[in-house]
């Protein structure tokens, strides 16, 4: 059954960043031509309301899969971006290319902060797990935002200044801080994962 005909379960019209994961393997030997594609379908997303980016990881051998990670900022403008025609051109323009069905996954919330680049089928870690290392790294990275930006805020209205200290706060907790915390805390928050794959970097 191919991507067009096998209906999609789409996010609840939820408020905040949106996540979707989609993972899927390549013919051997059409790697370049999904490549192509993958750069065909991130500048139509782009050119999409909300999107906030998009990451690929490649796999490691020919047999592996590649993994695609859309980010929106809202569960709407996600569903505007797999609701398109144009959407619909570039999966299907990927048939001739991928093996296999596509897996999409859907994560909102802290979820999108900890997931493992090339395996959807992990499981975040606990709900208290991932609240805790946000507050300890959202904390001392606010506070060095507002220090850094007091000089050139002060005399601004309260809202515009929390606007302008948020504003720079999550870009850098989402693309900067959270990947590098995660990767250096991976031990603690996928236990199981790290004693069954102790040489993993």
């Amino acid at each position: 059954m191919s991507a067009k005909e096998r209906p999609l379960v789409r996010p609840p019209g939820t408020g905040g960043p949106v996540t979707t994961t989609v993972t899927r393997r390549v013919k051997p030997g059409h790697e370049a031509a999904y490549e192509e594609f993958l750069e065909g379908i991130i500048a139509a997303a782009a050119r999409f309301a909300g999107y906030l980016g998009v990451e690929v990881f490649r796999p490691d051998n020919p047999a592996g899969e590649y993994r695609i990670v859309y980010r929106f900022d809202d569960a709407d403008h996600l569903r505007d971006w797999l609701d398109s025609d144009e959407h619909a051109a570039w999966v299907a323009r990927a048939e001739p290319h991928a093996a296999g069905p596509t897996r999409t996954q859907f994560i909102t919330g802290l979820e999108s902060w900890f997931t493992l680049p090339g395996r959807p089928d992990v499981p975040p870690p606990p709900p208290y797990k991932m609240a805790l290392l946000t507050w300890i790294t959202i904390f001392p990275l606010i506070t060095i935002v507002v220090v850094a930006l007091g000089p050139l805020l002060d005399g601004m209205a309260l809202v515009p200044r929390l606007g302008i200290t948020t504003a720079v706060t999550v870009p850098l907790m989402t693309w900067i801080v959270m990947p590098r915390v995660t990767r250096a805390l991976r031990a603690w928050l996928y236990p199981a994962r790290s004693r069954a794959r102790p040489r993993e970097q």
